[in-house]
């Protein structure tokens, strides 16, 4: 594994400390420019990949793209995105999910405090902590159109015990999430001990965080969307024992290394 300096050790210690690593406006206006294009794509196809909101019907995730799409296969291969997951996880990754997430202008709906970990160990029995997720701001994000807000150090005190709420991996891919930490005394602890943040910033942004860390979003009540993908890598030696019994558009099956490409994202051909 060799990667380019992307981080200084200065940002990696801060991740380590934190939980997570914000990098503004870390992206190219034309790669951005094509990711937005292509997600739109992915949101308007009918598939069983793509979840829509209860009270409206329209969509507002879909998973697996880049199982399915050239932009998003080439996108999770970059050098950047590649180059920093493995400095953070000090090793080879490949993708254990991948999804688009759209919170609509004056509707999109709050994502309640949660741990991915829970989903992914509990769900997909990965072994250990050390994954990773990356949010792409495909829109500015503001105080106003529902960041993402994390909790700062909270990963270092591990998972929060908390029972499902639903059956099924159905119940997974909703916002009324099956393992919510909102009835858990030990998140207003943690609330309480380390605070609240909520990075904000313009499309292109990164954040970079632990799948460890407690994290949740409030409605949009803005006139402004806010999408973001949603990249989590795992490190190799972490594999999953088994495939996971959820689908592979929902959690990774091949668990080999990502090897970088270089060059520019490229459009896909019309003909």
């Amino acid at each position: 594994m060799q990667d380019r300096d992307l981080l200084t050790s200065r940002q990696i210690e801060d991740y380590r400390r934190t939980g997570f690593l914000f990098q503004p406006g870390a992206l190219e206006a034309s790669d951005i420019e094509l990711l937005r294009s292509e997600a739109e794509k992915e949101l308007s196809q009918d598939s069983p990949r793509r979840t829509v909101e209860a009270a409206t019907g329209l969509p507002y995730r879909v998973h697996g793209s880049h199982l399915h799409n050239d932009v998003f296969s080439q996108f999770v291969r970059t050098p950047q995105m590649l180059g920093v997951a493995r400095q953070l996880l000090n090793e080879d990754v490949y993708v254990h999910q991948f999804k688009i997430n759209k919170k609509r202008a004056f509707q999109g709906e709050i994502w309640r405090w949660h741990q991915d970990f829970m989903f992914w160990h509990n769900e997909d029995q990965m072994p250990e902590p050390r994954a990773l997720t990356v949010g792409v701001f495909l829109d500015e994000v503001t105080e106003f159109n529902g960041p993402l807000i994390v909790v700062p150090g909270g990963h270092a005190e591990g998972l929060i015990n908390t029972p499902p709420q639903t059956e099924g991996w159905e119940s997974t891919l909703t916002n009324k999430l099956k393992y919510s930490l909102e009835d858990s005394e030990e998140m207003q602890a943690l609330v309480d001990q380390h605070g609240l943040v909520a990075p904000k910033g313009p499309r292109g942004s990164l954040l970079w965080f632990h799948c460890s860390i407690p994290h949740g979003s409030a409605q949009n009540m803005s006139p402004i969307d806010r999408s973001l993908l949603l990249l989590s890598y795992n490190a190799v030696s972490n594999a999953l024992p088994a495939p996971s019994p959820r689908p592979e558009w929902l959690v990774g099956r091949d668990f080999s290394p990502l090897e970088p490409l270089e060059g520019s994202l490229t459009a896909p051909s019309r003909g």
